[in-house]
C-alpha cells in the first residue's frame, strides 16, 4: 500500500483578515459612538434634573414667602410693610430685586431668631465671590433696629443656590385686570405702601451639561392679603359682620 500524501491546510487570506478587521472597527465605531450619544444625553439629563430641582427649591421657597405676607393695618407706616420692586431689566443675565415683610420660617428657616416675628426679606441674583451667578437672600427684623440701620450694609447675604443665573419679577394690581379678564403684568411697582395682588415669577437655572442658554421656570403667586375694613357694619338697628 502507498501512502497518500496529507491534504494542505485552507487558512484565511490576507484580504479576507483585513476584510474582517475593517467590519470589527466599523462594528466597534458603531457602538462606542452610539453609547457616547446615550451617555452624553443621560448626563445632560441629570445635570438638567438637578439644575431645575433648584430652581424648583427656589420657586417653592419664594412661594411660600409671599403666601405668608404680612401686612398690618401700619397707619402711617405702611411704606415700612409695602412691597418693594426695582426692575433691572429682563433676560437670562439680568436680575430685579424684590422685597416684602413675612412670618414664618420660609427663605430664614424655621431656626431663625426673627421667624415669629415680621420681618423684611429681600431676593437677588448676583455674583458670588468666585464671581459666579447665584440667588441670595437678605432678611432683618422689622421693629427694635437702631436709627442708623442699613439693611444693604449691615446684612449678610445668604447663599440659597448656585444654579440661578437670573431673575424677574412682574405684579398685578387689581386695575391691571381688563373686563373680560385679561391681565396685564406690570414690570415696575411704584405703590412702595401697598401689596400686589398676585406676582409673577421667572427664574433662569443653568443650562444642563453641554448647553448654553439658562432654562427659564416660571410661577405665578397669589399674595393672599385680605382687604381692611371695619369690623362692623351697622345695617337699621342691628349691627352684622361684613
Amino acid at each position: 500500500m502507498t501512502a497518500r500524501p496529507p491534504a494542505p491546510r485552507r487558512g484565511f487570506t490576507l484580504l479576507e483578515v483585513m476584510l474582517a478587521v475593517s467590519l470589527l472597527a466599523l462594528v466597534s465605531a458603531v457602538t462606542y459612538m452610539t453609547f457616547a450619544a446615550v451617555l452624553t444625553g443621560w448626563r445632560r439629563g441629570v445635570s438638567l434634573a438637578e439644575n431645575l430641582h433648584h430652581g424648583d427649591f427656589v420657586l417653592e421657597q419664594l412661594a411660600m414667602g409671599l403666601r405668608s405676607t404680612y401686612y398690618p393695618d401700619a397707619g402711617g407706616k405702611a411704606t415700612l410693610y409695602g412691597f418693594w420692586l426695582e426692575d433691572n431689566g429682563e433676560g437670562q443675565g439680568e436680575s430685579d430685586v424684590v422685597s416684602w415683610v413675612k412670618l414664618g420660617g420660609a427663605l430664614v428657616g424655621q431656626d431663625s431668631p426673627f421667624a415669629g416675628a415680621p420681618h423684611r426679606v429681600k431676593f437677588f441674583v448676583d455674583d458670588d465671590a468666585d464671581g459666579a451667578r447665584a440667588a441670595f437672600i437678605k432678611a432683618w427684623r422689622i421693629d427694635g433696629q437702631p436709627e442708623d440701620f442699613d439693611p444693604d450694609e449691615d446684612v449678610e447675604p445668604v447663599l440659597l443656590s448656585r444654579r440661578v443665573s437670573g431673575f424677574n419679577c412682574r405684579t398685578l394690581m387689581p386695575e391691571d385686570v381688563e373686563d373680560d379678564g385679561a391681565f396685564e403684568w406690570q414690570d415696575e411697582w411704584e405703590y412702595t405702601n401697598d401689596l400686589p395682588i398676585a406676582v409673577e415669577i421667572t427664574l433662569y437655572v443653568a443650562p444642563p451639561e453641554g448647553g448654553t442658554d439658562p432654562v427659564a421656570v416660571k410661577r405665578i403667586v397669589q399674595i393672599p392679603v385680605a382687604f381692611l375694613c371695619e369690623p362692623w357694619e351697622k345695617t337699621g338697628d342691628s349691627e352684622v359682620a361684613p
